[in-house]
C-alpha cells in the first residue's frame, strides 16, 4: 500500500511539473461540490487582411493612397473582427462576404479593443 501511494505521488509530481513548465503556471485542480460558472470568451477573427490594425499603430503612409470609402472599411474592420453586426447596408454586405466574419454583437464593448485598435479607430476617423 505504501509503495503504490509513493509511486502515485512521484508520478503526480512529474505530471504537475510538466504542466507547470509547459503552461508557465500551476493548473487548477477541480474541487468536488464546487459550483461552476461558465464564462464566455470574446473571440477575435485572425487571419484577415486587417490583422495588422490590432498589432501596430496605423500611420499616414499606410492610408495615403486610400479613398474615404477604403478608410471607412479599414476602421470598421476592427469592429468586424470583434463580431459587430452592421446596420449600414454597404458595410453589412461587404463584411458578410468575408469568410472570416461572424456578426455576433450589435455593439462591441470598448473593453474588448486593445491599445492599437483604440488608437487606430481614432486615427482612421480623422481621415474617413
Amino acid at each position: 500500500m505504501k509503495k503504490s501511494f509513493l509511486f502515485f505521488v512521484i508520478i503526480f509530481s512529474f505530471v504537475l511539473a510538466d504542466n507547470v513548465s509547459a503552461q508557465g503556471r500551476v493548473p487548477s485542480i477541480p474541487r468536488r461540490n464546487q459550483s461552476s460558472t461558465t464564462t464566455t470568451t470574446h473571440e477575435v477573427a485572425w487571419g484577415t487582411p486587417y490583422d495588422w490594425l490590432s498589432t501596430r499603430y496605423a500611420t499616414y503612409n499606410d492610408i495615403r493612397n486610400y479613398d474615404k470609402g477604403q478608410i471607412r472599411v479599414l476602421k470598421n474592420s476592427i469592429y468586424a473582427r470583434h463580431g459587430r453586426k452592421f446596420k449600414d447596408r454597404q458595410l453589412k454586405a461587404y463584411f458578410e462576404s468575408q469568410s472570416w466574419y461572424k456578426g455576433r454583437y450589435n455593439e462591441v464593448p470598448a473593453k474588448y479593443f486593445n491599445k492599437y485598435e483604440n488608437a487606430n479607430i481614432a486615427f482612421l476617423k480623422k481621415y474617413e
